[in-house]
């Protein structure tokens, strides 16, 4: 990023959306995760120098089309705008917490990044900050998580840099909870006043095909929440992605955050064909999901 489009962007939640506010945010700021992604039997070879690479190609490709990426500050955020390949007028968000989910969702409670802080995150040239946390409102982690989510929503304040939640559920008891815990996961944490919420589509559509049920949850949290919130990817299938956020733009979500739903394939490639899959079916991905928002 230029020095001139990081000032301007530091700090400011627009900084991440197009000129009617909405959200078109690719989702890059996986760690542990994208090991256990993409080297699934050894995922500790997975190098940081190549993490570090894969990051700067899929970003040169695909940013353009982006309203935001979504970075962390161990393998990305230095070397992003070291490399200068963040578009200019496309802000970034910086994660907070220590690691990215793994299969391990809600054995314990969230930490924070080491010597890392939202003070940093905003001298780094951030738009926002950004908390993930395993959360699911019947379980026992569930009052901790939210007082560590209302301590960053307060230090974030006092630093003054924006920042969003992402409240990711696991262990429902069935596919037909999802409704009930994504909402009630939104109430309680639109309760705590970030300026973002990142959350998974509320419906399982693979159990429910009801377009109707679909808009209509989705409706219910536009309404209870009282600033944008956005849907995340969690990897599944990008046609289905392509489907459910067109249901929820239409029901008032705010745009999207997209991860591997959008770049799975193409990371996964062979190195000689990485470049090629970014180009032709990873960049047109990301461009008709931005269509959807308009």
């Amino acid at each position: 990023m230029s020095d001139a489009s990081g000032a301007s962007l530091a700090g400011n939640l627009a900084g991440l959306t197009d000129d009617g506010g909405r959200f078109g945010v690719l989702a890059i700021d996986h760690r542990d995760s994208l090991r256990v992604f993409l080297r699934p039997d050894d995922p500790a070879s997975l190098t940081a120098e190549e993490i570090t690479a894969l990051k700067i190609e899929l970003i040169a490709a695909v940013a353009p089309a982006a309203t935001g990426v979504m970075l962390e500050p161990e393998y990305s955020i230095p070397q992003i705008l070291d490399a200068d390949v963040l578009p200019a007028g496309v802000g970034f968000t910086a994660a907070l917490e220590a690691q990215g989910y793994s299969d391990t969702l809600g054995s314990a409670p969230t930490e924070l990044l080491e010597g890392w802080s939202p003070a940093a995150a905003l001298a780094s040239g951030a738009s926002c900050a950004k908390l993930l946390l395993p959360y699911h409102p019947d379980r026992p982690l569930a009052a901790e998580q939210e007082a560590i989510a209302a301590a960053v929503v307060a230090d974030c304040r006092a630093a003054g840099i924006p920042v969003v939640l992402e409240p990711l559920f696991y262990g429902l008891d069935s596919p037909a909870d999802r409704p009930r815990v994504v909402i009630e996961t939104a109430t309680r944490f639109v309760a705590l006043n970030p300026d973002l919420l990142k959350l998974p589509f509320p419906v399982d559509a693979t159990h429910d095909a009801d377009t109707d049920h679909w808009a209509a949850t989705c409706t219910t949290i536009s309404t209870l929440a009282h600033m944008p919130w956005v849907m995340l990817s969690g990897g599944g299938d990008f046609e289905l992605y392509a489907q459910q956020l067109e249901v929820a733009v239409g029901a008032g979500c705010s745009g999207f955050m997209v991860g591997r739903a959008l770049w799975g394939d193409a990371l996964k490639a062979p190195a000689a064909e990485r470049h090629g899959l970014l180009i032709d079916q990873v960049l047109p991905r990301m461009q008709r999901l931005r269509g959807l928002l308009d």
